[in-house]
């Protein structure tokens, strides 16, 4: 029989063939638990036990929890802390089904134990090192053992890249299917070594999806899982663990740009304003740590989403401020900035243009903000802009162009219109394109006329 298949008739090596039965086991110990619930390291016992070995030292360990309220378990263990009574029952009862003792064993250091396998001492060498390192990093962040930031990334690091190596290579499914034959019961001649190597992965990775509700955590997480996605096993997993968080986030988003939008159009511009900062963009900041996980496309999507609002806004308040005080001029000059640094690449130019046409006008917002949000840099933060409490508590609600009864001067006149075909230009440019906004030229120019004559 070839051992890779371990079951049924022979075939070569490297034929894949799977069984049909899933393992209750990997979802037993997924999460945090991963290695303080496996069977070897509770009991002590060593990776090849069986049989009488194993039913002698549960009545010792059984004797010794008589008096005593817990047991160390595995002399050699990573683990900080003993084991109750209970937890050493459950553990001894796991090894009655040799399909999910086999999963623990999997899991845990195998020391020099002869398997009588044929595999080379480095593949032994190094799923102990993998346990090890991925053990203790487990054991530091649910605070049982102290290791700085940088002991944890090592540590992470490490466990992502001796369990790759393990997983992708063929001496391990081989030593899996060796196992399944030298167990030797006919529980496991449903399943194949690819039916515990296929589970694996995830099991492993299983422990950053509750890592991951622990906001603090996650610029950190997300950090340490994006090298652990630059591994084959895992790549297509890890983006699973900050789904839910980032659909939260981008509905939020949305949320927020509807409320602002409802807001602009009830002419409560300075509510708008509020929402944007205080909503929206610390939500799209949010998203930074996560660009990883997110698909380009559906990121960009989001920022321009958020770009037109704040352009959009911006150019309201343009149009609507009569004699805009010093920190209503800073305001709307900073959230046509915030749009354009905002906006993906492809739609610079048509928020550039708005940008330049109010910093024209209002002039710039004095100091740049110190931090932006810019999908071209990656480095994101939010600039606020000014406060509710430094704006007028009305603006007026009349379009500038549209307020004949105002005497200006010619050159300012001239100046105002200029700047109203120019911020529509911008707009066309942006929501519908370069070609819509030159198709509009001539009825802009026509207007412009217009309006300067009225």
């Amino acid at each position: 029989m070839g051992e890779d298949m371990a079951g049924g008739g022979a075939r070569q090596p490297d034929v894949a063939v799977r069984g049909t039965s899933e393992l209750s086991r990997f979802a037993d110990l997924a999460g945090m638990r991963l290695y303080r619930r496996n069977i070897f390291a509770v009991t002590g016992l060593p990776a090849d036990a069986q049989g009488r070995t194993v039913r002698s030292h549960r009545q010792r360990l059984e004797a010794r929890l008589a008096v005593e309220e817990t047991w160390p378990g595995d002399a050699d263990s990573p683990l900080v802390g003993g084991h109750r009574k209970d937890e050493v029952r459950t553990a001894f009862e796991e090894f009655q089904d040799p399909r999910r003792r086999l999963v623990d064993e999997l899991l845990w250091r195998w020391g020099d134990t002869d398997f009588g396998c044929g595999c080379p001492a480095a593949v032994h060498q190094g799923h102990d090192t993998a346990v090890r390192f991925h053990a203790l990093v487990l054991e530091a962040e649910a605070g049982r053992v102290e290791a700085t930031t940088d002991e944890r990334d090592r540590q992470w690091s490490g466990a992502a890249v001796h369990w790759a190596e393990l997983l992708e290579g063929r001496e391990f499914r081989r030593h899996i299917a060796h196992r399944i034959k030298a167990l030797d019961d006919p529980r496991l001649t449903e399943h194949s070594a690819y039916d515990f190597l296929d589970g694996l992965p995830r099991l492993i990775a299983s422990p950053f999806t509750e890592l991951a509700d622990a906001p603090g955590l996650r610029p950190r997480l997300a950090r340490v899982c994006a090298g652990w996605a630059e591994h084959a096993p895992f790549a297509e997993l890890l983006p699973e663990v900050f789904e839910e968080r980032v659909e939260a986030a981008i509905a939020k988003i949305r949320e927020g740009q509807l409320s602002a939008m409802d807001k602009k159009n009830a002419q409560m511009y300075w509510d708008a304003v509020d929402i944007m900062n205080e909503k929206v963009l610390p939500e799209l900041q949010g998203l930074e740590p996560f660009r990883a996980f997110i698909p380009e496309w559906r990121y960009e999507e989001t920022a321009r989403g958020v770009a037109l609002a704040l352009n959009n806004l911006a150019v309201a308040l343009h149009r609507q401020l009569e004699s805009p005080s010093a920190a209503q001029r800073k305001t709307v000059v900073t959230l046509a900035e915030k749009a354009y640094e905002i906006a993906p690449e492809r739609d610079a130019a048509g928020f550039k243009a708005n940008r330049d046409v109010i910093r024209a006008q209002f002039g710039r917002s004095g100091q740049r903000p110190v931090a932006t949000l810019s999908p071209r840099s990656r480095q994101p933060a939010v600039a606020r802009s000014s406060p509710r409490s430094r704006q007028p508590a009305v603006a007026k609600s009349s379009r500038r162009s549209r307020q004949p009864a105002v005497a200006k001067p010619l050159r300012k006149k001239r100046f105002a219109v200029a700047i109203v075909a120019l911020a529509v230009l911008g707009t066309l440019w942006i929501i519908w394109g370069p070609a819509a906004a030159v198709a509009a030229v001539p009825a802009i120019v026509i207007l412009s006329v217009s309006l300067f004559q009225g």
